[in-house]
């Protein structure tokens, strides 16, 4: 992870997005993470060691939730275009790997903004780590 957000920092610097106060976020955004990933590894390990079948699985799964976060698109605009009802909203950003994203959009985007960030980020974020890790 150092490599690639040494490579991130190269190219945001060289599209002109330049160190600022708000990428301070990063690392405890990056410091969630790690612990919400390993206790989610920890967890499917020991489940995966149990059912062997669940390895075959795991990929689709994951490929599914990463794309149903929107890793490609701003998930709050595109429920909010899509007139998704507010507890549908509500699960689908407060899920983790949306919250985490988020987080490193906004400590990385000179422009994102606040307004797509629910009120209560950090402590979803704290929350899903605490819950895993």
């Amino acid at each position: 992870l150092l490599f690639s957000m040494i490579v991130l920092a190269v190219v945001l610097v060289g599209f002109g997005h330049f160190p600022a106060f708000a990428w301070l976020l990063i690392v405890p955004t990056l410091a969630l993470q790690f612990v919400f990933n390993t206790g989610l590894a920890l967890i499917m390990a020991r489940l995966g060691a149990k059912t062997p079948d669940l390895a075959q699985l795991l990929p689709f799964i994951l490929r599914t939730w990463m794309y149903a976060s929107g890793v490609m698109f701003p998930l709050a605009r595109t429920l909010e275009h899509a007139g998704a009802s507010k507890w549908i909203s509500d699960a689908m950003l407060g899920n983790p790997a949306a919250v985490y994203m988020d987080l490193m959009r906004y400590a990385l985007i000179d422009n994102y903004p606040s307004s797509n960030l629910p009120p209560h980020v950090w402590a979803l974020a704290v929350g899903w780590a605490v819950l895993f890790g």
